[in-house]
């Protein structure tokens, strides 16, 4: 049993030079584990029997314009790509438009990466994202901005291996094992997993050893007991309980 906090890193740079084929086309969506750009792991992620997976955060290089993008003696210094990234589960894709269609996703304008304390967090992933048992799932980015078209009008010869081209954050929170059984059973109960509601339904299983605890009257008892307990922390900090009648 374990709970791991997993954070990822992708991104894309120069190569002193430009070779087209190299580099991902304007508008097309790719993965960043398999998509044949960039870091990878060349490696589909399948959530396995026992795992299960709280997705809490991705991020991606802001920017809308190519003319914030710096040009030095013909080498590309600089580039804003205007990206925006999708989170996939199996062949579902989480973020679609008002007509409810698949879309490209959320924006590095507002999410980004790398971040600062100065800037304003516009966008946050709330509530996380759950990848279950036996579930398929895949960050990808699509570039709006379009090398290609740039490097083929004459707009830059050739990029430095030292720019970023893009660069795209995923943290989640992994539960295996027990931790990963426990995490469902929450799930199915109405309580949102989390590392604080998993160890605290650990710990009231270890006091309840012994008596029935797969009865339903169980599972109601502790529901209600661990959303007295999140109450009881919202009112200590100031913040108002929450209340189901809301």
């Amino acid at each position: 049993m374990a709970i791991r906090r997993q954070m990822y890193e992708w991104d894309l740079y120069g190569a002193d030079g430009f070779v087209p084929a190299d580099f991902p086309d304007a508008g097309v969506e790719y993965s960043i584990f398999t998509g044949g750009f960039g870091t990878l792991v060349n490696e589909v992620n399948l959530v396995k029997e026992d795992e299960f997976i709280v997705l809490d955060k991705i991020a991606c290089s802001p920017g809308v314009s190519p003319q914030e993008s710096v040009v030095a003696g013909g080498v590309l210094t600089k580039w804003v790509p205007n990206m925006q990234i999708q989170v996939v589960i199996d062949t579902t894709g989480y973020y679609r438009d008002p007509q409810n269609i698949y879309s490209s996703g959320v924006s590095g304008m507002a999410s980004a990466y790398p971040s600062t304390l100065e800037e304003i967090p516009y966008y946050e992933l709330s509530p996380s994202i759950y990848i279950l048992p036996h579930q398929t799932w895949d960050i990808r980015y699509t570039f709006y901005n379009d090398l290609k078209t740039a490097f083929a009008e004459g707009y830059f010869t050739s990029i430095a291996d030292t720019t970023a081209l893009g660069r795209v954050w995923v943290s989640y929170t992994l539960f295996d094992g027990t931790d990963a059984f426990i995490a469902q059973k929450l799930l199915s109960i109405g309580i949102p997993v989390s590392v604080d509601s998993v160890q605290w339904f650990r710990k009231l299983l270890i006091k309840s050893r012994g008596l029935d605890t797969e009865s339903f009257d169980f599972y109601l008892k502790a529901a209600k007991a661990y959303r007295e307990n999140e109450d009881q922390k919202a009112i200590l900090t100031g913040l108002k309980p929450y209340s189901p009648k809301e």
